[in-house]
């Protein structure tokens, strides 16, 4: 397999110009095995290198017969180095310009490298066998045993492949690719809050239950991986529990939307403010910060602290809503006379169309719903 002809072509090209040289030297049969074994050599350096490049072609077995031609032509011993230099200098010319070339993104030099190092080593030992002359004649049993020699070494290192990594890796690539299936019922339904009852987002809330709940037992059987690593095993906790919080929201919206009841209430925004909590932990790991609590106010005055938590700049004067009910023109610092930053359990915030659509345009610079733990 090649992506696309022009790698095919050049591919071949190659494989013509070094397979002319070097097959009528060593026989078919030596030169096919350590092309298989070349080849071979490549993909698993590629794959140990990284669990997700997806590679195609024949790169690292054709480098492996320019570093296996150019290895023999180095060890035969009827040429001189007058005669053999020229070829020396050539090959390793061209392996060094496209091992540099395969420094741009979109190469995969790590199965060029493989391949080469096999093919250094595979040319070494049919020199050694034959006494250091080029010839055809390898006998049959040398030749079972270098394979079955270098197949094991290939089961070891296949050994040494991080697949808990692997694993863990595929299984970011797909957690991403649900949550953003099932996250299009949400964008939808704040573009078109007053539809929201209407039941036209029940298949879609339906349909995104069923994704978190597989992210869910995806996630939970990630945990029970041995060599996960530290950072990868905080990850998958962040993210367990996003995703159960995730669930638990949807769930909510589909009951009071069938039962033809408003969904953001109390209970709906204490999990949005606590998934809010948990993508910024996870952010924060990421970017090696400490994990942030947003569920303690009291560390530092309460108007920055919602400033914080909300992302809203309080001078805006974004509409306070505590415990459902409306605090209409009271100023940022005036917050405290109407709510003990000691009795709050959540906070969250809605932007945008979601607030004017629920509040009208006093919301227009947003909405911080703050809900108490009497509530």
């Amino acid at each position: 397999m090649h992506i696309g002809i022009i790698h095919l072509l050049v591919n071949m090209y190659a494989l013509a110009s070094i397979g002319g040289a070097l097959e009528p030297l060593v026989g078919r049969r030596q030169f096919i095995i350590a092309y298989v074994l070349c080849g071979l050599a490549g993909s698993l350096a590629s794959l140990w290198w990284d669990q997700q490049r997806i590679s195609a072609g024949a790169s690292g077995a054709i480098f492996g017969m320019f570093g296996m031609f150019m290895t023999m032509v180095l060890l035969e011993r009827q040429m001189s180095w007058t005669e053999k230099k020229g070829m020396v200098l050539n090959l390793l010319g061209v392996i060094v310009v496209n091992l540099l070339f395969g420094l741009k993104g979109g190469i995969d030099n790590a199965a060029h490298t493989g391949g080469l190092v096999l093919g250094i080593a595979y040319g070494a030992v049919l020199m050694l066998r034959s006494g250091r002359f080029f010839t055809q004649h390898y006998d049959l049993r040398g030749s079972i045993v270098t394979v079955a020699l270098v197949l094991g070494g290939f089961v070891g290192l296949y050994l040494q492949v991080p697949t808990e990594n692997a694993k863990y890796l595929t299984m970011l690539d797909r957690f991403g690719e649900r949550e953003t299936a099932a996250m299009a019922v949400m964008q939808e339904m704040e573009q078109n809050t007053s539809l929201i009852n209407g039941g036209k987002y029940l298949e879609g809330l339906e349909q995104g239950i069923i994704l978190w709940y597989e992210s869910i037992q995806e996630l939970m059987a990630l945990q029970e991986l041995p060599d996960l690593g530290e950072q990868q095993a905080k990850e998958v906790e962040i993210l367990l529990s996003y995703t159960q919080l995730r669930k638990t929201s949807y769930t909510m919206m589909r009951d009071d939307i069938r039962d033809n009841r408003p969904w953001m209430h109390q209970e709906q925004q204490r999990v949005l403010w606590a998934i809010g909590t948990f993508v910024q932990d996870l952010n924060n790991l990421r970017e090696g910060k400490h994990a942030t609590s947003h569920g303690n106010l009291n560390e530092m005055p309460l108007p920055d602290a919602l400033e914080e938590a909300t992302g809203l700049d309080l001078e805006t004067k974004p509409l306070i809503v505590l415990d459902g009910e409306v605090l209409e023109g009271i100023a940022p610092d005036d917050i405290e006379d109407h709510v003990d930053p000691n009795d709050i359990e959540a906070v969250s915030v809605l932007k945008g169309e979601e607030a004017v659509a629920m509040y009208g345009e006093k919301a227009q610079n947003g909405v911080i719903l703050i809900v108490t733990k009497q509530q």
